[in-house]
């Protein structure tokens, strides 16, 4: 009997540590070499999108959007800090494809992020990973000139 308890508890150790490793996340990184601000946007179930920014990220980290964010798929747009050359000032944009709604000086949330809404300008974000099943689980790597896309 004690076996047999003991065989239970493992088994449910087993399940616990299996469902705590696919926990869903959308990640991060940032390769660049400035600081990068980061949005996103994803879909809601009657059709419609949000769009969410700025999250911060500091050259050479990595961060998790949002904890709690649980998603099909997802769509991200990106902008470095800007940088004087000279006279020119310049800095780098991540993003192509579907537009969404981002607001350019201050956090936001946009519902019916699809559509221009109050003082927001629509930008291209490029669409991430579609997970078959459950919640999609990757990580965004920013780096010079391009962004990568990988799911865990």
């Amino acid at each position: 009997m004690a076996r047999s308890i003991l065989r239970t508890v493992a088994v449910a150790a087993t399940c616990l540590a299996s469902t705590t490793a696919a926990r869903a996340e959308i990640t991060y990184c940032n390769s660049f070499g400035r600081l990068i601000y980061i949005a996103i946007a994803y879909p809601q179930s009657n059709g419609t999108f949000i769009s969410r920014g700025w999250m911060s990220l500091d050259k050479g980290k990595c961060s998790i959007f949002d904890t709690a964010l649980r998603v099909k798929t997802f769509y991200y747009h990106a902008e470095s800090s800007w940088v004087r050359t000279g006279r020119r000032r310049s800095r780098e944009v991540w993003g192509k494809g579907q537009k969404f709604a981002i607001w350019d000086n201050s956090n936001f949330q946009y519902y019916n992020a699809q559509n221009r809404v109050l003082r927001s300008t629509l930008v291209e974000f490029t669409q991430g990973p579609v997970a078959d099943d459950g919640d999609v689980s990757a990580t965004v790597t920013f780096s010079s000139g391009s962004s990568t896309v990988s799911t865990k």
